[in-house]
């Protein structure tokens, strides 16, 4: 599989989640998100209106986090942001599982926030689902890919980045429980940086369409580099 420069940068999205950053950092991290042309660009919901405002007019998705990074807040707190997400601008909504309730078989609060999720950012924004895969068992990350699959949520997301990186049995399980053509495969976690091999062979092997990455930027300039090193050579 060969992909343009501009098809590989659309498989990332390019997320900042640093609790101390300033607005002229965010800034800058919105400005490399648009010059790559990468898929969304995701910071902490308070910042949502400052990438939105950067963004504006360019195909980069602004992207907010809910409940980030832990996902323990209530339901009504998690609908409220993401609906104040929505009227701020944001167009991509990543919002974090209760893995407390998932892991206690709460399966139908599960479903009720997965739910909400979906309905709320239906024709407005992407919806996507973080797992946090290093606490779960395979059985716990199969039953929740089938419950987002059902509910149509548009993407299924493997960590938030804070805690563990997913491994390559992790991401085929989620793979072969998704159920539906809609919903879709997002990789992220720690480490903080990929590798470019590393993310082709996400690419090519599990057909993910998304890697989560404060690295984008810098692996879609590697990608370009070795694109023209090759076409050059031919």
């Amino acid at each position: 599989m060969t992909l343009s420069v501009p098809e590989f940068a659309k498989h990332f999205d390019m997320a900042l989640h640093r609790q101390d950053s300033l607005e002229s950092e965010i800034r800058a991290h919105a400005q490399a998100a648009r010059d790559a042309g990468v898929a969304a660009c995701y910071t902490n919901s308070y910042w949502t209106p400052v990438v939105a405002e950067v963004l504006a007019g360019s195909d980069v998705r602004v992207g907010t986090a809910i409940s980030f990074p832990y996902g323990a807040t209530s339901t009504a707190m998690k609908f409220a942001e993401i609906e104040e997400g929505l009227e701020l601008g944001a167009t991509a909504v990543d919002m974090v599982l209760n893995i407390g309730e998932l892991r206690a078989g709460n399966h139908d609060f599960v479903r009720r926030e997965v739910e909400g999720l979906v309905e709320r950012t239906q024709g407005k924004a992407l919806s996507k689902l973080i797992f946090e895969v290093c606490f779960l068992t395979d059985e716990e990350i199969a039953t929740l890919t089938r419950i987002c699959s059902d509910a149509g949520v548009d993407y299924v997301k493997t960590a938030t980045g804070s805690e563990g990186f997913p491994t390559e049995a992790q991401v085929k399980v989620m793979k072969d429980n998704i159920t539906n053509d809609k919903t879709l495969l997002k990789v992220s976690g720690v480490p903080r940086t990929f590798a470019l091999p590393a993310a082709l062979w996400l690419i090519e092997r599990y057909d993910v369409k998304l890697i989560g990455t404060r690295s984008a930027a810098k692996l879609v300039a590697q990608y370009a580099a070795e694109v023209a090193g090759e076409n050059q050579e031919a």
